[in-house]
């Protein structure tokens, strides 16, 4: 295909003015890879919690025995294992000091609201999930839940990826347009949208190492995308000088 030769093209030095024939739909497929690869980490981990909340459903004889209080959580204090993943219980807690909380925790009951690992924050609040005030009341819920709980994850899965389209358009334009103001002061025929085609193919050549080394470690190194410098070299180094 068409498509995979200008990744070939990237790779191999060859044919970089060319990249002026990519078209539309080429350009939006690569936007769409790029916001997929970001969002893979958050939508895996959320994943991972949603199915640690469903497995509650099979310990529930080992969830600790629990109140919620005026918003907040008051009752013991455990670690369960459920759905391959591990639930913490704790009064001990906020849910603005989840640096304290183990990096094999996905989904916290803190003392002032609900922890999700890498999805959610501290203003998740016991409030929206009010009709859970007890550890019985939970039970109940994720059983009344788990049919929709994956669907609920697909729809934010969904917009979750448009947003980041969204701000991907946004910051590979920002980051774009210095580089082809920059070739024009070099008296270069430089065209905006070719430096935004050639970049989306960069940037999905880049994301992909630097996606997977994130699933394998928790961390991604975010510097790598350094190493795509000698791929915009060689393309400002192609485009023609203009005539005087």
């Amino acid at each position: 295909m068409k498509y995979f030769t200008f990744f070939k093209r990237i790779v191999t030095f060859e044919k970089y003015p060319l990249f002026r024939t990519v078209n539309f739909r080429q350009l939006l497929m690569n936007i769409f890879i790029i916001s997929l690869l970001v969002s893979l980490p958050n939508i895996i981990s959320l994943f991972q919690t949603v199915q640690a909340a469903s497995g509650i459903g099979d310990i529930e004889s080992e969830v600790p025995d629990f109140e919620i209080v005026d918003g907040e959580y008051t009752g013991e204090t455990g670690i369960l294992s459920a759905g391959g993943r591990k639930v913490l219980f704790t009064g001990e807690i906020a849910a603005g000091d989840t640096e304290e909380i183990d990096d094999d925790i996905f989904l916290g009951f803190l003392k002032d609201g609900i922890y999700i690992k890498d999805v959610q924050n501290s203003d998740f609040g016991y409030s929206l999930i009010g009709q859970v005030k007890n550890d019985e009341d939970l039970k109940t819920f994720i059983d009344q839940q788990t049919s929709s709980l994956y669907f609920y994850v697909m729809v934010y899965s969904v917009l979750y990826i448009l947003l980041i389209m969204f701000f991907a358009v946004i910051l590979m334009s920002a980051g774009n347009y210095p580089l082809h103001f920059a070739a024009e002061r070099m008296r270069k025929k430089s065209r905006f949208m070719n430096w935004f085609k050639i970049s989306s193919f960069i940037t999905v050549l880049m994301l992909i190492p630097i996606v997977l080394i994130a699933l394998f470690t928790g961390s991604g190194p975010w510097w790598l995308y350094f190493l795509s410098l000698p791929f915009y070299y060689h393309y400002y180094r192609k485009l023609p000088v203009m005539k005087t």
